[in-house]
């Protein structure tokens, strides 16, 4: 922990922290305007990774519906995610820790891009074993994505709650 630290303390300088929250709308907007539409234009509902919780079953029917094309397109969807949780946890770890300097919050972050890439890699594991894939990994796949979710809406809680103590702060 003590070198992503390093790298959280660093991050938490503004400008990068500007950097970092245009390469996070950037990647916002790819995901929500062209990957996200396609895939649900091809089979008729949203990506695993955006739905809080599916079934095995469920999973499996989405990839069924959307053939080849659905699980061609969600690969590549899994390869843009790859980057994605490393630019939202610099960027919410940084804001975090500029909030909090030397607190412990930022940790949250950390743990959202872990539950996120133990999701991609469920998710990786049964695109490649599909059409046969290993329950199991559906099932930690989906625990991963509730896990993420609930995290990543802890830490925007608590960003908030450190900006509002921030604001009503008085100066000096």
């Amino acid at each position: 922990m003590k070198l992503l630290e390093t790298w959280v303390r660093e991050t938490a300088r503004p400008w990068l922290l500007w950097v970092l929250g245009a390469v996070l709308v950037l990647f916002l907007a790819v995901f929500s305007a062209v990957i996200t539409p396609a895939i649900e234009l091809v089979a008729g509902g949203p990506p695993p990774d955006v739905v809080l919780f599916q079934t095995p079953a469920e999973l499996a029917a989405w990839l069924e519906r959307g053939g080849d094309e659905v699980r061609r397109l969600y690969g590549w969807f899994l390869v843009a995610d790859t980057f994605y949780p490393i630019a939202y946890g610099l960027f919410f770890a940084g804001l975090l820790w500029r909030l909090q300097p030397g607190g412990k919050a930022w940790h949250l972050a950390v743990y959202a891009v872990a539950a996120d890439y133990l999701e991609n890699a469920m998710h990786a594991i049964i695109l490649a074993s599909y059409p046969s894939f290993p329950t199991w990994a559906a099932w930690v796949g989906a625990a991963a994505t509730l896990l993420k979710w609930a995290l990543l809406l802890v830490v925007v809680l608590r960003v908030l709650q450190l900006a509002w103590r921030r604001w009503r702060q008085p100066p000096g």
